[in-house]
C-alpha cells in the first residue's frame, strides 16, 4: 500500500512539473488595488519589461510584486523586486556621516561631472568604524535609494607623527581603495598591502604628500579576505588593517 501511494506521489508531481505557465499578474508597491493580469501563450517568451502594464508610478523606487499561474490554475510563490521611474538626469547629492542625516553636506552634479567624494568627506570624524550614506537628487526633484558604505577614521597615529585625519574609504573595499590624511610637512611615504601572514602582496610604490592628500588605488585583483595596510615613513611604520570583498 505505501508503495502504491508513494507512486500515486511521484504521478502526481510529474503531472505538476509538466504544465505550462499561462498567465501572470504583479502589482506595485504592496497595494492588491494595482493589481493587473497578462496572459502568456504556450511556449511563448515573456519579456516581463516589454509586457507589464505599469500604472503611474509616483515615486521613484517601487516594488513590483509578480506571480505566476500554471494550466492546473495554481499560482506561484510571489515574488518582490525594487524598480525604478525614469527621473531625469541627476544634478545633485547629498551625504551623510552615520546616522546623522540633520548634519547631512550637499552637492550639484553638472554635465559629464565626476565627483571625488574622498576629497569632501568632513574632518573631524572620530577613531573608529563608521558609514557613509549617500543619495542622488534628479531634474524630476526625486532622490535615489540611499547608498551605504563603511569607512575607517584614525584621528592620529603615534608610530608617523604629524599625520593625522586618516580615513580608509571603503572599507570593506570591493574595487578602488582610498586614502586620505594630513601632514604637517612634505614626506614620502611607501604602502605595501601584506597578507596576514607578513608576506606582501601588492607594492602600491610611493606617495609624496604635503599637507591634505588623497589618493586611490586598485584592489579588484586582490582575493577575498582580510589583509594589512602597511605604511612606512623612513624607518617608522605603522599598519592598519581592511577587507577585500
Amino acid at each position: 500500500m505505501k508503495r502504491i501511494i508513494l507512486l500515486a506521489m511521484l504521478a502526481a508531481t510529474g503531472r505538476l512539473l509538466a504544465q505550462n505557465i499561462t498567465e501572470c499578474r504583479w502589482w506595485i508597491n504592496d497595494d492588491i488595488a494595482t493589481l493587473s493580469t497578462a496572459s502568456i501563450a504556450p511556449a511563448a517568451d515573456a519579456t516581463l519589461n516589454a509586457a507589464l502594464d505599469l500604472p503611474v508610478l509616483t515615486k521613484s523606487y517601487n516594488t513590483i510584486t509578480l506571480q505566476f499561474k500554471d494550466s492546473n490554475g495554481e499560482w506561484s510563490v510571489p515574488q518582490t523586486t525594487w524598480c525604478s521611474r525614469r527621473t531625469g538626469a541627476a544634478n545633485g547629492y547629498e551625504y551623510w556621516i552615520d546616522d546623522a542625516i540633520a548634519n547631512a553636506f550637499s552637492g550639484s552634479i553638472g554635465p559629464n561631472t565626476v565627483v571625488d567624494l574622498i576629497a569632501d568627506l568632513p574632518t573631524g570624524v572620530p577613531a573608529g568604524s563608521h558609514t557613509f550614506t549617500i543619495r542622488f537628487s534628479s531634474a524630476n526633484s526625486t532622490w535615489s535609494v540611499p547608498l551605504t558604505a563603511q569607512f575607517t577614521s584614525t584621528v592620529s597615529i603615534d608610530e608617523l607623527p604629524g599625520i593625522t585625519e586618516l580615513i580608509l574609504f571603503p572599507n570593506p573595499v570591493t574595487e578602488q581603495l582610498g586614502l586620505r590624511l594630513n601632514t604637517d610637512a612634505a614626506r614620502t611615504l611607501k604602502l605595501e598591502v601584506h597578507d596576514l601572514r607578513g608576506a606582501v602582496v601588492l607594492g602600491l610604490s610611493t606617495w609624496s604628500v604635503s599637507g591634505s592628500a588623497y589618493r586611490n588605488w586598485d584592489m579588484s585583483d586582490l582575493a577575498s579576505g582580510s589583509y594589512v595596510l602597511r605604511i612606512t615613513d623612513e624607518d617608522r611604520v605603522w599598519s592598519t588593517r581592511f577587507v577585500k570583498h
